[in-house]
């Protein structure tokens, strides 16, 4: 067996004692690294995964070849970092299992907002939070916490790079929350420091003072933070962490939860009664003006209102006559069957 061979069977016999449906995940990086990485198994809602890391198009196929048939289900990282689209391999080689695509950037900015929603207990409003970086997710999780009434700085080498990400952001940004803002050379100090880089061991100690006992560092590029820096803050009790996106393990089971299941299968759709001369609408299907919106197309509890035929609800005054029936006799034979 080839070394690459040895770590995906291992995974694989990992699972063999385990009773939930199983998954495999392959994701890759912008990042280049050496061979093919496991990464840790995560478990929730049922759900046992197994994880990969891979760079080169052949780690990839023999991830796929190896896993095909012998999982439930293949998540793959639909986002092509390096020129390698997973997606394709996949669906020319997996024969067996069902493939999931899934966005690990996506479920990297949950991870993070949950570990900052958790240690603040939630409380995220005018906290200073200087955010290092100037790609995909430093963008994102910049946005999500100044939508969550954080005040965000973007620092990165590229001064005016991060000036135009902030004005872009500004631009979109609800009206009334704080507005994001460049720093070249921080001086302030921050109650949390996020860094997402794709380079190794850049923040030194430099950055030392810009924190207070109180501060939270998570690093989200992992290993962007230099020893010297993690020594000493540490040493000040400030609590730092490496960004474990395990916490959003759930993000990429959505689609394979029951929960989403029933939503397409019992609560989004379109009834038709041609003998009513009017439809039951739900789960934002648009309806014909006069169709009745219930919560939920298979046995509704609640008559939401009635359909104006552009998107929208009617107001109670505007109701027909005609439409006013048809609520009250929807609303009794619900309250009937309730009982």
């Amino acid at each position: 067996m080839t070394d690459n061979s040895q770590l995906i069977q291992r995974e694989l016999d990992y699972l063999k004692g385990i009773k939930n449906k199983s998954v495999g995940i392959i994701s890759t990086t912008a990042r280049k690294s050496n061979g093919l990485r496991t990464l840790p198994r995560r478990s929730a809602m049922g759900f046992t995964a197994i994880s990969f890391l891979v760079t080169e198009v052949e780690q990839a196929r023999a991830c796929l070849s190896a896993l095909d048939g012998r999982v439930d289900y293949i998540l793959i990282d639909i986002e092509e970092k390096q020129g390698l689209s997973l997606i394709r391999e996949a669906r020319q080689i997996i024969k067996l299992s069902k493939v999931i695509t899934c966005k690990p950037n996506d479920a990297t900015i949950e991870s993070c907002d949950l570990l900052i929603r958790h240690h603040y207990q939630d409380t995220l409003e005018n906290k200073s939070v200087l955010v290092i970086g100037s790609g995909n997710l430093s963008t994102k999780v910049a946005l999500r916490l100044a939508e969550r009434q954080a005040n965000v700085y973007l620092h990165s080498r590229n001064y005016q790079k991060s000036v135009k990400i902030a004005d872009s952001l500004n631009l979109i940004i609800p009206k009334f929350s704080p507005k994001i803002q460049a720093v070249k050379k921080p001086n302030e100090k921050y109650t949390i420091i996020l860094s997402f880089l794709s380079a190794e061991e850049i923040i030194g100690e430099d950055y030392l003072s810009l924190l207070n006992e109180h501060s939270l560092v998570i690093d989200g590029g992992i290993n962007n933070f230099k020893s010297a820096f993690i020594q000493g803050a540490l040493e000040k009790g400030i609590t730092c962490y490496r960004l474990d996106v395990r916490i959003a393990f759930l993000y990429n089971l959505l689609l394979l939860s029951d929960e989403v299941d029933l939503f397409f299968s019992k609560v989004m759709g379109r009834i038709k009664d041609p003998s009513k001369g009017y439809d039951l609408v739900s789960g934002g299907v648009i309806g014909n003006n006069g169709d009745v919106i219930v919560d939920q197309v298979i046995k509704p509890t609640q008559v939401v209102g009635v359909a104006d035929g552009l998107g929208g609800v009617k107001r109670e005054l505007d109701y027909s006559d005609e439409e006013k029936r048809r609520v009250v006799e929807l609303f009794n034979h619900l309250k009937n069957h309730q009982k």
